[in-house]
C-alpha cells in the first residue's frame, strides 16, 4: 500500500513540473502590485489545555513549608467564524508580503482579534487566470479559550502566540478582481500563571494550552 502511495505521489510530482514548464509570465500580482483582500472563514478550534495547581502552605510547627501540586488536562472545542481583512505588496513577481487582521465572531468567551504578518507566493500556470498558492505567517492574539482562562489573556492583551499556513487557489479577472478560496490552518499557543494568598498560604495556577483551528476561507481581492 505505501509502495503505491510513493508512485502515484512521484506521478503527481512529475505531472505538476511539466505544467510548471509551460507556465506563462505572471499576467497578475507582478512586482509592485498591492492586493487588498477580504474573506470570511468557518471552521473549528480544537484545544487542548494543561493545568498545574501549586498550594503552599505554612507550618506554625515548625516554621516551614508544605507544598502539594495537582495536574489537570482538558479539551474542548469551539466553532469558528473569522472576518479576515489584509492588504499585500508584491516586491516581486508572485511574492507578497500580507500584513492580516482577523476577528472571531465566534467563541466560548468573548470576540477575539488576530495580528498577522504572512509571505504569500502565487504559482504561475498555464491557464492566466487560475493562480494555486501557499502562504505562511506569524502573528499575535487575544484568542484563549474558556478552560485556560486564569488571569491570564484577557480582551485587551495580545499574548497568545499563532502560526499561519494555507493553502488555497484565486480566480483573477482582467479587471483586477480577484476570488479566493483557501484551506487554513492555524496554531495558537498560549502561557498564564495566577498567584493569591499571603506570605503564609499561596496558591498558584500555571495554564498552557494550544488550539489547532481549521477552516475555509471564501474571499474577494482587488488589484491596484
Amino acid at each position: 500500500m505505501k509502495l503505491k502511495i510513493i508512485f502515484i505521489t512521484i506521478f503527481l510530482v512529475i505531472n505538476s513540473f511539466s505544467q510548471i514548464r509551460e507556465v506563462k509570465p505572471f499576467s497578475s500580482f507582478k512586482q509592485g502590485d498591492f492586493e487588498a483582500n477580504f474573506s470570511t472563514n468557518l471552521g473549528a478550534a480544537f484545544s487542548k489545555n494543561n493545568v498545574t495547581t501549586t498550594n503552599q502552605y505554612f507550618n506554625y510547627y515548625d516554621s516551614t513549608y508544605t507544598t502539594s501540586k495537582n495536574n489537570s488536562e482538558n479539551s474542548s472545542k469551539d466553532y469558528l467564524m473569522l472576518l479576515t481583512a489584509s492588504i499585500g505588496y508584491y516586491f516581486v513577481d508572485g511574492l507578497s508580503f500580507e500584513p492580516e487582521l482577523d476577528i472571531n465572531l465566534i467563541t466560548d468567551d468573548e470576540i477575539s482579534i488576530s495580528i498577522l504578518a504572512n509571505l504569500t507566493y502565487n504559482f504561475s500556470t498555464s491557464n492566466s487566470k487560475t493562480y494555486p498558492y501557499v502562504k505562511v505567517g506569524y502573528g499575535i492574539s487575544n484568542y484563549v479559550t474558556y478552560n485556560n482562562y486564569f488571569g491570564g489573556s484577557t480582551d485587551n492583551s495580545l499574548d497568545t502566540q499563532l502560526i499561519n499556513t494555507a493553502l488555497g487557489i484565486k480566480l483573477a479577472s482582467a479587471s483586477g478582481s480577484v476570488m479566493r478560496i483557501e484551506l487554513n490552518y492555524k496554531y495558537y499557543t498560549n502561557s498564564s500563571s495566577y498567584s493569591y494568598g499571603d506570605q503564609y498560604n499561596k496558591t498558584t495556577i500555571e495554564s498552557e494550552s494550544g488550539i489547532d483551528a481549521l477552516s475555509i476561507a471564501i474571499g474577494y481581492s482587488i488589484l491596484f
